[in-house]
């Protein structure tokens, strides 16, 4: 437990993208109390996210619940996600979504295969690069690249096995 309750509150949000806590994902800096105000310091995983407005919404509505009364200011951090950032179990979601986290070679979510060809400079958003799995066929992309806030090595040859 977090020394202060509400950065729990915050932590067990859901991603509107995909079904992880944004503690779980990494997206959470900070909660505070500054009066009758309750600061949320966020860092999206990549600068332009389409689903920023949601998600400020649904901490505003958890943070409405658990403190009623209370001003609500969110912040977004431009440039300090990090892949690093994620727990855990936010690879474990994010692997069940069909997703990987940049850092390591790359592997499928699906059949654990480092047989992957890299299919594109990026995918539906710049900070995703899709992969195509030569072990079992499947479609992945890999999360947390060069597009997204935080600049990471993406590398540009084909991974693992033979053709």
């Amino acid at each position: 437990m977090s020394p202060d309750p509400l950065t729990d509150v915050v932590a067990d949000v859901r991603d509107p993208e995909i079904d992880v806590g944004l503690g779980d994902l990494g997206v959470v800096r900070s909660v505070s109390r500054t009066g009758g105000r309750i600061v949320v310091r966020l860092a999206p995983t990549r600068l332009s996210c389409p689903a920023r407005g949601e998600i400020a919404r649904r901490v505003r509505s958890a943070l409405t619940a658990a403190a009623p009364g209370q001003g609500i200011e969110i912040v977004w951090e431009r440039g300090v996600w990090q892949p690093a950032a994620v727990t855990t179990a936010g690879h474990d979601a994010l692997r069940t979504a069909g997703y990987r986290v940049a850092g390591a070679a790359p592997r499928c979510p699906y059949c654990g295969s480092e047989d992957v060809l890299r299919a594109g400079r990026f995918g539906g958003a710049v900070c995703k690069v899709p992969y195509d799995c030569r072990g079992c066929g499947s479609p992945f992309d890999v999360i947390g690249t060069a597009g997204c806030s935080a600049v990471l090595p993406v590398p540009d040859v084909t991974q693992g096995g033979s053709s």
